[in-house]
């Protein structure tokens, strides 16, 4: 079985980590896998949606503690490097990437999960970032992390390695939405259907935008968004989407 498995059903594609014997941990062979299989998905036109989640009990334990065991300067930096390349094309998938979490969602898990659009978690799932317990900093994609749960919240976790509930991550704004375990799966599909639903064309241009309002001036987001939606009546799905709500109101 391969360590990331890719399924499709027409424009959904679902991704999931399929190391289930070791939680999902991430080691270099899997990072590789989740960077390779994300990149072939995104030459796809006619991608819509992914779902993103993991086999077995956990979503993810982190890296892979035993790799990293054996690590030394050089075979770090380029360990730590493979992660981050995993998790960039996870965020330059051109359609939104929707995660969903159980269990375990550590270290790495968090930053991958950070790197995803939307987050839905199962009430057993919990999240920490625990690097500093084994004698490293949060890095990487942990950088993600003040735009979504502010700086102190951040700090809280990569300074202590304590581990939140979902409900904590909820309420942090870290995750999206908290169901019961047994409707993981189904919520997920549905989030995945309501975006798989809408043009194809606007939701890859609002994840461009909605990635573009990271890290752009408010005015420059607004100059970038006005050029987005002009962009868009360069075709006829907003007017035929458009008449088609007119035609329904009679």
């Amino acid at each position: 079985m391969s360590l990331v498995e890719v399924s499709r059903d027409g424009g959904v594609a679902t991704v999931t980590l399929s190391r289930a014997e070791k939680r999902n941990a991430v080691s270099s062979d899997v990072a590789a896998a989740i960077a390779a299989a994300f990149r072939e998905l995104s030459k796809d036109d006619t991608l819509r949606v992914v779902c993103l989640n993991g086999d077995g009990p956990s979503f993810c334990a982190g890296a892979d503690v035993r790799e990293m065991a054996t690590l030394d300067p050089s075979s770090a930096a380029t360990f730590i490097r493979g992660l981050h390349r995993a998790i960039q094309a996870v965020m330059e998938c051109p359609v939104p990437v929707v995660a969903a979490i159980h269990g375990a969602c550590v270290g790495a898990g968090l930053e991958l999960v950070a790197g995803a659009d939307l987050r839905i978690a199962a009430d057993d799932a919990h999240f920490s970032m625990p690097e500093v317990l084994v004698g490293i900093p949060s890095v990487i994609e942990a950088a993600l992390l003040p735009r979504l749960i502010g700086r102190g919240r951040t700090a809280r976790l990569v300074l202590t390695g304590e581990t939140i509930t979902a409900a904590v991550a909820e309420r942090w704004g870290l995750v999206e939405e908290i169901v019961p375990h047994a409707d993981l799966a189904t919520r997920a599909a549905a989030l995945v259907q309501a975006i798989d639903g809408a043009d194809p064309a606007a939701i890859r241009a609002q994840k461009v935008l909605c990635r573009q309002w990271d890290t752009l001036s408010i005015d420059d987001a607004v100059e970038a968004s006005v050029a987005s939606f002009a962009a868009c009546y360069a075709t006829d799905a907003p007017r035929q989407r458009m008449a088609a709500i007119l035609g329904r109101r009679g």
